[in-house]
């Protein structure tokens, strides 16, 4: 049976500050999937409930770790078994082996509860509760989470994707540090160009920067969920192109690729005390934390757990579609068209 192989490029961040002049960075980023191959989407329904704040509080036991975090994109693969029930299995394990959530801030308080419906090609996987801070230090990135996750006008976090999975590395295995979601990608009424109005903190993420600056609250446990709001390192250099303009070949610059517009989130995964504190060194930076999962851990837990490519910029064949032009292989990191939500609430 003849296959079709492609490259799909992917992005390299650049390291955090850290004491170890050996760390690097690698993150994992859902693969963008071909038509004829079985992989595993994973897509979030976003619906709201409103309820009191359950508290949960636990010791988080010490894991070493070589502090290496690598960058990896969503495995794609024939050969692998079925993700949904990969993902039913992960949940089961991880369910009893996890440690429980350690308590909020006290400057933090739970006001309001949302909820994510998560599904791994068409089949549900699970529900994930998230309280938020509506009463604590970061009350603009709070509501605007809130809002995005009931949904403005249409536009919200329903339909959106999982598109980033963060690794340390701990004795040759990857130990996931952080789950990413790509929040929405332009502030419009979806099927229109008509611009969404009312969303906290505005149409960009310059509102949250404030709330950045202050630091008010730290990535320092399992299950905390915050907004990007800037870039974890420089944007990479500009790239130059000859095109033909006028009957004459001249060179052109690309631009870059835009900033965080604040609505992408991430969700700390890690248990260890030394993956938490990288955790934090790396998030505090650059997202603001806006509320915890307060249910359906287990269901972050087994997304972590899912199986992942590693970088294949050294690989021939990345070569050889960089050479050939290969679309798929330039595509940003996102996942393949068949991946979206298959049951969405109105």
């Amino acid at each position: 049976m003849a296959t079709t192989m492609r490259a799909l490029a992917t992005r390299v961040v650049a390291p955090p500050s850290s004491s170890s002049a050996s760390s690097r960075r690698r993150r994992a980023v859902v693969a963008r999937r071909a038509r004829r191959v079985d992989a595993a989407p994973i897509a979030v329904v976003a619906s709201s409930a409103a309820s009191d704040a359950p508290e949960a509080d636990a010791s988080v036991p010490e894991v070493s770790t070589s502090r290496r975090v690598a960058l990896t994109a969503a495995a794609s693969s024939p050969f692998l078994p079925s993700l949904a029930s990969f993902l039913a299995a992960s949940a089961a394990s991880v369910a009893t082996a996890a440690p429980a959530l350690a308590a909020p801030a006290a400057s933090a308080k739970i006001t309001s509860k949302v909820f994510f419906d998560f599904a791994v090609d068409a089949v549900p996987a699970g529900r994930v509760v998230f309280g938020v801070y509506g009463d604590g230090p970061n009350p603009i990135s709070a509501a605007r989470f809130l809002t995005l996750a009931r949904g403005l006008n249409g536009l919200g976090y329903k339909r959106t994707q999982i598109d980033a999975i963060e690794y340390a590395e701990e004795g040759g295995a990857d130990v996931p540090l952080f789950v990413g979601d790509c929040g929405v990608r332009a502030f419009v009424i979806p099927g229109s160009t008509t611009p969404v109005e009312g969303l906290p903190g505005g149409n960009s993420a310059e509102g949250l920067l404030p709330e950045l600056s202050a630091k008010a609250l730290s990535h320092d446990r399992r299950g905390v969920v915050s907004l990007i709001v800037e870039r974890g390192s420089p944007p990479p250099p500009p790239k130059e192109k000859l095109v033909s303009m006028n009957g004459k070949f001249v060179t052109v610059t690309d631009p870059p690729p835009p900033g965080p517009n604040g609505t992408a989130f991430t969700v700390t995964v890690a248990s260890g005390a030394d993956e938490l504190s990288e955790v934090a060194e790396i998030l505090d930076r650059t997202n603001v934390v806006v509320g915890e999962v307060v249910e359906g851990m287990e269901v972050w837990d087994a997304i972590a757990a899912l199986p992942t490519v590693k970088d294949n910029s050294s690989s021939p064949f990345f070569a050889v579609a960089k050479t050939i032009g290969d679309k798929v292989r330039s595509i940003h990191w996102f996942p393949y068209d068949r991946v979206g939500v298959v049951n969405a609430d109105p």
